[in-house]
């Protein structure tokens, strides 16, 4: 009988305590790209470093990657973060840009004469996406 009560209250105990108020919540945003340098041209089988410059509104966005999306013959490329939700958020009012490497590799079998890049940039007052356009050519 002793066993079972104190299953009961381990039970109680445990059902009593919650888990979920103890742990950060956080969204994914992406950040718009305020500046691009990438190569002048590129070659089949070789590997590329893409510097992106993006600004953080506030501490509260974290970087998180990049967001790659090949979409027909563009590639989409966007600035990932990942964003604390009910925090007590500062504004970064900053005029350096951070700066984020994205390596890109041109397919040995590439055989398309150019790369199209597209880096969000943000929205517009409408709320439609604009990206800033990149054309890459490839020498074979």
């Amino acid at each position: 009988m002793k066993k079972i009560l104190l299953l009961l209250g381990v039970i109680c105990l445990i059902s009593s305590c919650s888990m979920e108020e103890d742990r950060v919540k956080f969204d994914i945003a992406f950040l718009p790209a305020v500046a691009v340098e990438v190569p002048e041209y590129m070659q089949p089988g070789q590997t590329y470093d893409f510097k992106i410059k993006y600004n953080r509104p506030t501490d509260c966005y974290y970087f998180d990657g990049f967001y790659y999306e090949p979409d027909g013959n563009a590639h989409i490329v966007a600035v990932q973060a990942l964003v604390i939700r009910d925090a007590d958020c500062k504004a970064i009012d900053t005029l350096v840009p951070e700066e984020g490497t994205f390596q890109v590799t041109c397919s040995p079998l590439y055989t398309e004469s150019s790369y199209h890049f597209k880096f969000y940039k943000g929205e517009n007052t409408n709320g439609d996406q604009e990206f800033m356009e990149v054309e890459i050519p490839v020498q074979q």
